[in-house]
């Protein structure tokens, strides 16, 4: 029980509660507890525990609903245990995975353990003690605040989660930079705070003096509308007008916000880099600075049927060179999507737009695969290289 208290509040906090459970665990008949799902012990290993009684199997998936499984044991008081270790992760140096417990052959949802929103639905997390860059520290803080604004792109409201430095509330900035970050596929606008640690990241950055003040905006890009038949459905590229005819002019309204594309930004991960491409893209009079994480410049040809009209940007390299201050590309040395960004960093290339002919283009690469172990380091990296002079 000690242990776990120990552990930093970014990797305790969950989706529906910051603090750790006390008792740790929850009430049942006989008046026993439920333990906790994952307890830290030191020295990379953690004990992941889910309660039971009547199962005959229970596993722990490390990644997706299809990687690798690790059994669990069965205890007497109903409880399985396994215990796991840094080391078990996909890759050298990953502290962060998803992790999706089966009872039974069955994915079961514990509610003991950290919870986030990934892959369409609540997840279980296992995060290891790593770097202090996206930890909790005694530093000025910060605040996220979920707002709601009416969408006419949607005809429905819509929320959006905002951080604004250390001050903010007091009065102490005005006319700050405003980045509009977004997730990937079956994430919503939550991921980048309880999974990302987005604000806790910009909190030690300020602290550091290595960021620009400034206020983040997070949307759902799964942005939904109804059909003519009245069947609701999603499409990733209306996010493109949700932002521009919905949310800018929202936050431009309610918060000390700048309103020139010298303050303002566009940033995603995944299916949120193809719509900061498209975006960003097809409105250089809006935006000055973009983030393109594990990222696409073209739509993926399984998420829509475009032909990528936003690639006739670079064709007009003089107008693209004074168009940006950052044109921030990454991704992770092992992630499934490299030889797509590979051959997009080589069109680039063939257009005069290297990171040597073009100085806004900075490409960078970080060890890992196409999940947080690489967003976090990328979205550091972006604010600190974001908004300046």
């Amino acid at each position: 029980m000690t242990d776990i208290l120990r552990v930093n509040a970014a990797l305790t906090e969950t989706a529906d509660a910051f603090d750790p459970q006390l008792p740790m665990g929850g009430g049942f008949a006989g008046g026993k507890t439920i333990p906790s799902g994952i307890e830290y012990t030191g020295g990379g290993k953690a004990v992941l525990r889910f309660y039971a009684p009547s199962a005959s199997s229970v596993d722990v998936r490390l990644g997706y609903p299809e990687g690798p499984a690790f059994g669990m044991e069965r205890r007497t008081d109903g409880v399985w245990a396994v215990t796991l270790s840094v080391d078990s992760l996909e890759h050298a140096g990953d502290r962060y995975t998803a992790i999706f417990f089966e009872v039974d052959g069955v994915y079961v949802l514990n509610p003991m353990a950290p919870i986030g929103w990934s892959h369409a639905h609540p997840i279980n997390i296992l995060d290891f003690p790593g770097e202090g860059y996206y930890l909790v520290k005694e530093v000025p803080h910060g605040a996220v605040a979920r707002d709601y604004y009416f969408s006419k792109t949607c005809a429905c409201f819509k929320s959006c989660l905002v951080y604004t430095p250390p001050g903010y509330s007091s009065g102490k900035w005005d006319k700050l930079p405003v980045l509009y970050l977004q997730h990937g596929y079956g994430e919503n606008e939550t991921s980048w705070i309880h999974l990302g640690k987005v604000n806790w990241i910009m909190d030690n950055l300020l602290a550091e003096g290595k960021a620009e003040p400034c206020i983040i905006v997070m949307n759902n890009g799964m942005t939904q509308t109804a059909g003519s038949d009245g069947v609701w459905g999603w499409d990733s590229l209306i996010i493109e007008k949700l932002l521009l005819e919905d949310c800018i002019p929202h936050i431009e309204r309610h918060y000390r916000a700048a309103s020139d594309k010298w303050h303002r930004a566009m940033a995603g991960l995944s299916m949120g880099s193809a719509q900061t491409s498209v975006t960003t893209l097809k409105h250089p009079d809006l935006f000055g600075y973009a983030g393109i994480f594990s990222g696409f410049l073209g739509v993926p040809r399984n998420q829509q049927n475009v032909r990528n009209e936003h690639f006739s940007a670079f064709e007009d390299r003089a107008k693209l060179l004074e168009s940006y201050k950052l044109f921030f590309r990454c991704i992770g040395e092992a992630d499934q999507f490299l030889e797509r960004y590979n051959n997009e960093s080589a069109m680039l290339d063939g257009k005069g737009l290297s990171p040597n002919e073009w100085p806004a283009h900075v490409q960078a690469t970080y060890p890992g695969g196409h999940d947080w172990n690489v967003w976090r380091p990328c979205v550091r990296d972006f604010l600190s290289l974001a908004f300046k002079a």
